[in-house]
């Protein structure tokens, strides 16, 4: 008789973010599709809501008993996709993550980091505690190169893969689109093309907004309705709301708590996507929406170029250089969605390897006792 191999999965869950829930359901599904008797374990903020979501196990995040009973009685555990090793939210976030992988090798546990960004990790303690840690992981796969750079940089020497950030596995599904269309009727969104725009807080550059607004209002001169898209509910809906009030023309904003998957969906419907949330720009890139990111942080960047679209300059946005950016690709639309469909098929395969290079480690652990 075989055992269940037991696989613990920890990352950002359960906090309504809808870029973190679509990874979550990109892992899920990738991995039980290659090993359908699998026992998922999540580590979610609010687990009454991941496990029937998700038809897993789920446990509180910072129950520290209840983690380290699983952690226990795991096969492998996973560092989730996303960008959870940095220390630009906070040093106890950094702390958080890497004290899971401490404890995991203290249990024994192998440990499989799943399509992480990493970075950026400032603080001096924070690389050292990177360095140290992440020397100690089973098996490293990255989702950009430059997060492969960050942790070479820090001194790690376990060999790394570039694979892809777990959504790009996806494929936006009939029934989706079919929800999302029937939230834009709902907000009367029927007639002109659609330009959808992704904002989020960014203390540290209020002049943002201004720029956002003043891009709104040149979308709808040329003809489309536009559309604020909170990809964090509601913690992304003051400022989209200040956006749009600041726009001359008239706006729409979703007020309306919505599901990654019905996010997927209204994103397969828009025009014209303008984002600074990364999994916004996923989104669009799945359904061949020509995009412009926002770059507020190097991951939006890194995912930029990966599509091979104009990075932007990291942490600069500006009326003049977004005007620039926007005519850019409204000239060159064609082109932009020629270049996103070929990259796209490349970073669904890579984004897939992930699951494979994550089974072939589970299988060294427990023997393949499936």
């Amino acid at each position: 008789m075989y055992n269940r191999p037991r696989v613990l999965i920890s990352g950002y869950y359960g906090f309504d973010n809808a870029g973190d829930e679509a990874i979550l359901y990109a892992m899920v599904q990738a991995l039980q599709h290659r090993r359908p008797q699998l026992e998922l374990t999540v580590l979610s903020a609010t687990p009454e809501f991941t496990a029937p979501t998700y038809g897993v196990k789920a446990i509180p995040r910072t129950h520290l008993p209840a983690v380290l009973q699983e952690m226990r009685r795991t096969d492998l555990f996973i560092m989730g996709g996303g960008g959870l090793l940095q220390d630009t939210t906070s040093l106890a976030s950094l702390q958080y993550y890497l004290g899971l992988v401490a404890m995991a090798r203290t249990c024994g546990r192998k440990v499989f980091f799943y399509g992480q960004g990493i970075g950026p990790i400032r603080t001096g303690i924070g690389r050292r505690m990177t360095r140290t840690l992440v020397n100690r992981v089973s098996a490293i796969t990255v989702r950009d190169e430059e997060s492969r750079r960050e942790l070479i940089d820090i001194g790690v020497r376990r060999r790394i893969t570039v694979t892809a950030d777990p959504v790009l596995g996806l494929e936006p599904e009939p029934a989706w689109m079919e929800r999302g269309r029937l939230i834009l009727d709902g907000m009367g969104l029927t007639a002109a093309p659609i330009a959808g725009i992704s904002m989020r807080p960014w203390p540290s550059a209020p002049d943002y907004v201004r720029a956002v607004a003043a891009a709104g209002d040149r979308l709808a001169a040329a003809g489309r309705q536009v559309l604020f898209l909170p990809f964090h509910h509601p913690g992304d809906l003051a400022v989209c709301r200040e956006a749009a009030d600041r726009m001359q023309a008239p706006a729409v904003v979703l007020d309306l708590p919505c599901d990654f998957n019905e996010l997927m969906g209204i994103c397969a419907h828009l025009d014209l996507a303008v984002g600074m949330r990364l999994h916004f720009l996923v989104f669009a890139a799945l359904a061949g929406v020509p995009l412009v990111g926002l770059p507020y942080d190097p991951k939006v960047s890194r995912f930029l170029g990966r599509l091979g679209l104009d990075p932007g300059v990291p942490g600069e946005i500006t009326p003049e250089g977004l005007a620039g950016r926007l005519t850019d690709v409204l000239e060159h639309r064609a082109e932009v969605q020629a270049v996103l469909r070929e990259r796209v098929v490349h970073l669904r395969h890579a984004a897939l390897t992930t699951a494979d290079l994550a089974v072939a480690t589970l299988d060294r652990q427990c023997g393949r006792c499936i």
